[in-house]
This record gives C-alpha cells, structure tokens and sequence, in this order.
C-alpha cells in the first residue's frame, strides 16, 4: 500500500463516496457543489490536500484531507517560534472495505510524510468515532466540553462594539492574545472565513439569516463568531476574554445575535481559560462535545504537548 495525493478527478469520485456520510440537509447535486465551492476557497486553494491509500493495483482503499495551519512553539526564553500544522478531516473508508485497519494505514502513512516537511508540529483531527482508532497512530486525546447558551432578545449591541460583517477580520484576530501554552495551534484570516464560507453555504437550508456581524469588542476583550455549520447554531469561534465581565457582555452580545437571525443557540468550545469566566454565567450549560474530539500527534520529537491545550472552535476541519 502506498498514499498518494488526489487528482481533481479523484476528488469528485470520493465526493461522491463521502456523500452518505457528510451531505445531510443537502442532495448529492449540492453536496458535490459543496465541496467544489469550499475546494475553491482562498485558503483550501492553498493549504489543502487531498491524500489516497492506494493498494498495489491502485485502488482506492481509504482517503483524507489535510490543511495545512499555522502553531507555534515557545521557547525557553519565551520567544515564538512558528511552523506549520496540519488539520486532518474527512477520513473515509468504504464500508465494504472497513475493518481491515486501512484507516490507520493511512494514518500512518500520513503522518510519516508529513514528519518530512520542514516546520512540522504537530498534526491535528476531530475524531467522530471516539478516540481508540487515531490513538493507534500516535494521537493523544484532549479535553471535549462545550457551552451553551440560549438566545435572548435585544440589541446585540448593548455593552459591545460589533464587528460588521464587512469588516477585517484579520485586523480582529491580531486583538486576541496568544496562548500561554508552550505549545499552540493558532487560525489565519482566511481559515475563519472557510468557516463563514461553510455557513453562506447552508443559510438557505436552515431557515435562519447569517449574523448581521462578525463578533464583537468590549475593553480588550474580542469574540468572533458565526454561522459555521449546517445546524442553526451561532458558534463562538475565537474568544479572548479579559474578565468575568466582558466575557459575559461579550457572550450576552452572542446570544442576541443569535436571536435576531433566528438560531437556536450560541455554541463555545471550552478552553483552559473559560471555566473561570463562565461559571457564574447565568443560563450557561457545560456538556460533554458529542463528536468533533480534538486529537493531536506530534510531528517532531521535542515538540511539548500541554494536556489542556487550548483548541478553539475556529481551528475545526
């Protein structure tokens, strides 16, 4: 078995494959046209790949993507030294073909080659299958819990400064700081716009409207937010909360803005600095992730994994 990387014609025979898997809400027509607007996104343009496990005879055995994200490692002395990571996502296997361990080959495989590649980290996935299978191929379990949060009405703009959807989002993302981790995943501009590309993809589906803002700014704190899946859902994407009480006029801004474009709930991933913020938030909901568990294989010897490494929903492939 060898891995090699997918012509544009392979790619559409997997869409194909993958659609009973991954095209709820959406007919196979749209599904295929899915891929095809999300493969032509600036950032999948360039930093995604497609990878193949090919048998002898080359047939297809099993497949995965890869996207490539920025991390950086701190030093002794505390300056960041930054390399690439990869997001890995929509790992599939045949059904005919399951159970003859093909998705750890592939794993494998992967992980060896992009162990070659000059700034690795680390590699990154969100397992829908539990942890057992990736755990084979080297890859350590994080934490999984949400928030959430019900809509309440009102002005989204009360305590907070929103970000307009038309506004830089890259110019928000330099507000948040970085983590104090040795050791972290960090999105680019264009990553959380595949995010919001994802959500102008599924609005017509769900019956809601796209949030009329990006996110928001209250003192030093920053949210960003949005419409990034295909359940009616406004996820918190980054958050850099200040205190106790910015987070909750931040999070206060989330819920009203779910209200207004008629979503059903805010949705945040929990990292190492939430619990504290968010403990005495009133109508919050701490609940296990169902799905979408955040696993990370290192792709160099030396590279320090914290076991509450902070992976924000905005780093989600």
């Amino acid at each position: 078995m060898h891995l090699v990387e997918a012509t544009d014609e392979q790619k559409v025979q997997r869409d194909v494959l993958t659609y009973s898997e991954w095209g709820k809400l959406l007919t196979l027509e749209e599904y295929l046209s899915r891929e095809q607007r999300l493969r032509t996104h600036p950032w999948a343009r360039s930093d995604m790949r497609t990878w193949l496990l090919c048998d002898t005879d080359g047939s297809v055995l099993a497949s995965c993507e890869t996207f490539r994200t920025h991390s950086f490692l701190r030093t002794p002395t505390g300056p960041l030294v930054p390399g690439d990571s990869f997001a890995i996502a929509s790992v599939f296997t045949e059904e005919r073909l399951r159970g003859r361990g093909y998705a750890t080959q592939l794993m494998d495989l992967l992980a060896a080659r992009l162990e070659r590649q000059p700034r690795a980290h680390a590699a990154l996935l969100f397992s829908d299958v539990g942890p057992r299978i990736y755990a084979r191929s080297g890859y350590q379990e994080l934490p999984a819990w949400n928030w959430h949060l019900s809509p309440i009405p009102g002005d989204p703009n009360e305590r907070v400064n929103l970000l307009p959807p038309e506004d830089d989002i890259g110019r928000a993302l330099e507000r948040l700081r970085y983590p104090d981790s040795p050791f972290f995943f960090w999105p680019t501009p264009a990553q959380l716009d595949w995010h919001l590309e994802r959500g102008r993809i599924y609005v017509e589906k769900l019956g809601c409207t796209l949030p009329s803002s990006l996110g928001a700014t209250t003192g030093a704190s920053t949210i960003l937010w949005g419409l990034a899946s295909r359940n009616a859902e406004l996820l918190v994407l980054m958050l850099d909360a200040r205190s106790p009480d910015e987070a909750h006029a931040l999070l206060g801004a989330a819920r009203r803005e779910a209200h207004r474009s008629g979503l059903s709930r805010v949705v945040l991933w929990e990292e190492p600095t939430h619990a504290p913020l968010l403990s005495s938030l009133e109508g919050a909901t701490r609940v296990a992730r169902d799905g979408s568990l955040p696993m990370v294989r290192p792709l160099r010897p030396d590279l320090p994994l914290a076991p509450l490494l902070p992976v924000p929903r905005g780093l989600w492939v």
